[in-house]
């Protein structure tokens, strides 16, 4: 089994590779939390089942630190529209086959949609509710 300095260490080493910050601006706050769980292990004495235990926790937490950052590096390599907008998404699907991606209207904030046009009231309608062959083919004004 480790020691615990050891154990510290490491966790802290995938702690900083793992971070997306730079140094300056992570949080001192999970460093601390870290250094009071290893704290926490030595209260327990040693070469007992418990101890044992808290070793291997411990070493999981740095397997899964590294199983993360490396998950996270393969993604971005093999899956370059992950962390791209549903628009994005679909301007670079249709690009890898050869299409181009229509223009969307944009007026401002609003972004229409189909919905919007379906309940958008005709204000050229007949008695009976219905638009007559002269408002659907009348110039508009």
């Amino acid at each position: 089994m480790t020691s615990l300095p050891q154990l510290y260490r490491s966790v802290l080493r995938q702690f900083v590779k793992n971070s997306i910050h730079p140094r300056g601006e992570r949080s001192p706050t999970i460093p601390a939390h870290l250094r009071l769980l290893i704290e926490s292990g030595r209260t327990i004495k040693p070469s007992t089942p418990a101890a044992v235990q808290f070793g291997k926790d411990v070493e999981n937490l740095v397997v899964f630190m590294k199983a993360h950052r490396l998950h996270k590096a393969l993604v971005e390599r093999y899956n370059p529209t992950h962390d791209l907008t549903q628009a994005e998404r679909a301007e670079k699907s249709a690009n890898m086959v050869g299409l181009k991606f229509p223009k969307q209207f944009e007026q401002g904030d609003v972004v229409p949609t189909m919905e919007q046009g379906r309940n958008r009231p005709n204000p050229k309608v007949g008695e009976d509710g219905k638009g007559t062959l002269q408002t659907m083919f009348a110039p508009e004004q």
